[in-house]
C-alpha cells in the first residue's frame, strides 16, 4: 500500500504537469476562450483540487481506492478527449496521452486496466479527422504499438511488484510471529531450567504462560499410572499468586473434560463453563467461566495435561489454544527430563542407602568377631607354649592347624573391615615418613615362605611420607598373590623414582594374567581361577583392597606384563623425599 501511495501522490503531480502543458500550449496559440479547452480544463483543475488532498494510505487500504483511480482516469480522458477536438494541440494531447496510459498501469497494477486504457486511446486517436489530417495514420501504428506495449509490460512488471512486496510483507508478519513464539519458548525453557524440582519449576512456568495468555488461572496435572489417576501438582497459579492444593488427585474413570483430553489425545477450548459446572469436573468446582485444556504428550506418551481458566479480558480463542499447545510441547520434554533426573536421584540415594547399610552390618559384624577371634588366638597361643604343649604329635599338629585357621579368620575378618571403610570413605590415614629400604624387607620379612622366594631391590635412604599400616598391607596382599599364583617361580619387589612419584612393582614370572581379565581381578570376590582358589585359600579380595588403599593415598595400582612371562603389579604413590636422601648403590634383600 505504501508503493500505491507514492505512486498516486505522483501522478496528480504528473497531472498537474499534464494539465499546465495543454494550458501553455492553448495560451500559446491564443486558444484559451475555446469552451473545448477551457471548461474540461476547468472540471479537470477542480477534480486534481481534490484529488490533493485524498488521504491515500487510508483509501487504497480498501475498494474505494480502486474506485478513486478509476474516476480519475476517467477524468483524464474526458479533458483529453474534449481538448484533443482542437486540431493546433493534438502533438500536446498525444503526449498526454502517453503518460496517462503508464500512469493509470502504475496506479491500477492491472493488465486489463493498461489494456482497456490503451485501446480507448488508439480509437479516439484513429476515429480523430482533424489529427489524422495532420498525422498520416500509417506513421501512427509503430507509436500506438509501442504505447499500448509499454503500458502493458509496466502494468505486469507493477504488479509482480505487489506481488513480490505483498509475500514479502507475510514473510515479514510470518518472521514476527515465530520471534515471538521462540521468545516466549525461549522464556519457558529458561524457567524449567532455572529449578531443579517440581515445586519450584511449575509454579513459574504456569504463571509465565498464563500471563503470555492473560489467563486468571492455571495448573498441571500429571499423570500417575500405578493409580491411574490426574494428580494435581502443587501448587497451581490464581490471579499471579500459588496456591497449596496438596494431595488432589482425580481418577481418570471420572467423566470429566479434563479427564477426556487426557485419554484422547486433542487439545480443547471450552466456554460458557458456569451455564451447568456439574457436567464439566474439576473446571466447573473451580468456578471457571472458559478454560484451554492441552495435553502434555511426549512421543508416544501422555504425561498429563495443561490447564488455563477465566482470560482476563474475554474468551479464549483457538489462536490461544494454538499457542498454549506449541508451549505445552517444549515443557513437556523438560518435564520428562525432570522426572528422570528424579527417578535417577531416588535410584541413586537408594543405592547409597544399602550400600551404607551393607558397610554398617560388615563394620558391625567384624568387629563383634574380632572380640572373641582374639580370646580364640590369644588361648590357642598359650596353650602353645613349651610348658602346656600337649605331648602327641597328633594334638601338636591339631593346635598348630587351629592356630593357622584363627589367623586366616582373623585376616578375613580384617580385610572385610578395610573394605567398608574403605566404600564408606571412612579409612584413616595417619601418614609417616618411613625408608622403604627397611621397611619393605620387614614387611616381606613377616610373611610365611618370603624369604626363600622374594628378592626386595630398592636403593638405600629411600624415604616416603605414607601410611605405613596401608602400604604394609598392599606389599603383603601382593606379595601373597604372585606366591599363590606363581608358585615355584621368583618374585621380585622393585622400587623406582619418577619425579614426585614412587612406584613399587611386585614382579612374579608365572602364567600371566590374560588382558581381558586385568580389569575384573580388582573387583571385589573376582578370582581368575576359583578351583586354584578354594585349594589355595583365598576370598578375591586381596586386590580389590590394594586398589582401595592405592587410590586413598592419591596413587593408583596398574597391571603388566613381565618379560619373558609373568605379571607386574605397580604400585604409583606420592612421596617425599628426605634432605638425607644420598645416592648409593642399590642394597638387594633376600635371594
Amino acid at each position: 500500500m505504501a508503493f500505491r501511495a507514492r505512486a498516486a501522490k505522483l501522478g496528480v503531480r504528473v497531472s498537474w504537469l499534464m494539465l499546465a502543458a495543454i494550458l501553455f500550449a492553448a495560451y500559446r496559440l491564443s486558444l484559451l476562450n475555446d469552451p473545448r479547452v477551457w471548461v474540461p480544463s476547468l472540471v479537470a483543475s477542480m477534480g486534481l483540487v481534490a484529488l490533493s488532498f485524498v488521504p491515500w494510505e487510508k483509501f487504497l487500504a480498501d475498494w474505494r481506492g480502486d474506485v478513486v483511480l478509476w474516476l480519475w482516469l476517467a477524468l483524464a480522458l474526458v479533458e483529453l478527449t474534449t481538448v484533443g477536438a482542437v486540431p493546433q494541440l493534438s502533438v500536446v494531447i498525444f503526449a498526454s496521452y502517453f503518460g496517462v496510459v503508464v500512469l493509470s498501469a502504475a496506479l491500477a497494477g492491472t493488465v486489463a486496466h493498461a489494456f482497456i486504457t490503451g485501446m480507448v486511446i488508439t480509437s479516439l486517436v484513429l476515429t480523430d479527422s482533424n489529427f489524422g489530417q495532420s498525422v498520416e495514420i500509417e506513421r501512427l501504428i509503430i507509436p500506438l504499438v509501442i504505447l499500448v506495449a509499454v503500458a502493458i509490460t509496466s502494468s505486469m512488471l507493477t504488479k509482480e511488484f505487489r506481488r513480490e512486496t505483498l509475500i514479502g510483507i507475510d514473510r515479514m508478519d510470518q518472521l514476527a510471529k515465530r520471534e515471538a513464539d521462540l521468545g516466549r519458548l525461549y522464556e519457558v525453557s529458561r524457567t524449567m531450567a532455572a529449578g531443579d524440582s517440581l515445586g519450584q519449576v511449575l509454579p513459574e512456568l504456569v504463571g509465565r504462560i498464563g500471563r503470555y495468555l492473560d489467563a486468571e488461572v492455571g495448573a498441571v496435572l500429571l499423570h500417575n499410572a500405578r493409580e491411574q489417576t490426574l494428580e494435581v501438582i502443587s501448587p497451581i497459579w490464581t490471579a499471579g499468586h500459588s496456591l497449596d492444593v496438596d494431595g488432589y488427585r482425580m481418577p481418570l474413570s471420572r467423566q470429566g473434560d479434563i479427564e477426556r483430553v487426557f485419554l484422547s489425545g486433542s487439545p480443547a477450548l471450552y466456554t460458557d463453563l458456569d451455564h451447568d459446572p456439574d457436567s464439566h469436573g474439576l473446571l466447573g468446582e473451580l468456578g471457571t467461566h472458559s478454560a484451554l485444556v492441552v495435553p502434555m504428550q511426549l512421543e508416544h506418551r501422555t504425561m498429563g495435561v495443561m490447564v488455563l481458566a477465566d482470560k482476563a479480558d474475554g474468551d479464549f480463542t483457538t489462536k490461544d489454544l494454538e499457542v498454549l499447545t506449541s508451549l505445552a510441547a517444549p515443557a513437556t520434554l523438560v518435564l520428562a527430563q525432570l522426572e528422570r533426573f528424579h527417578e535417577a536421584a531416588e535410584t541413586s540415594r537408594r543405592m547409597e542407602e544399602l550400600a551404607r547399610m551393607k558397610s554398617d552390618f560388615v563394620s558391625v559384624v567384624s568387629h563383634e568377631l574380632r572380640t572373641p577371634l582374639t580370646s580364640i588366638i590369644g588361648s590357642l597361643a598359650t596353650i602353645a607354649r613349651p610348658e602346656l604343649a600337649p605331648e602327641q604329635p597328633a594334638a601338636l599338629e591339631l593346635l598348630e592347624s587351629a592356630r593357622g585357621q584363627a589367623d586366616r579368620l582373623r585376616r578375613l575378618i580384617e580385610d572385610l573391615l578395610v573394605v567398608s571403610r574403605i566404600e564408606g570413605q571412612a579409612l584413616p590415614r595417619h601418614p609417616e615418613e618411613i625408608d622403604l629400604s627397611r621397611f619393605l624387607p620387614e614387611t616381606v620379612g613377616v610373611i610365611s615362605g618370603a624369604a626363600e622366594v622374594v628378592e626386595v631391590r630398592v636403593e638405600p635412604d629411600t624415604f616416603i611420607k605414607t601410611d605405613p599400616d596401608h602400604i604394609r598391607r598392599m606389599v603383603i596382599n601382593l606379595v601373597e598373590n604372585a606366591m599363590k599364583h606363581a608358585a615355584g617361580s621368583p618374585i621380585e619387589v622393585a622400587v623406582t623414582m619418577h619425579k614426585e612419584r614412587v612406584m613399587i612393582d611386585v614382579i612374579d614370572h608365572g602364567p600371566g594374567i590374560p588382558p581381558a581379565e586385568r580389569t575384573r581381578i580388582f573387583d571385589q570376590f573376582s578370582q581368575l581361577e576359583p578351583s586354584t582358589t578354594r585349594s589355595q585359600g583365598g576370598t578375591g579380595l586381596g586386590l580389590s583392597i590394594v586398589r582401595g588403599l592405592a587410590r586413598s593415598m592419591e596413587g593408583d595400582v596398574t597391571i603388566h606384563d613381565t618379560p619373558g612371562g609373568g605379571a607386574t603389579f605397580r604400585v604409583e604413590l606420592p612421596r617425599v623425599l628426605s634432605p638425607r636422601r644420598r645416592r648409593r648403590n642399590p642394597v638387594v634383600v633376600g635371594g
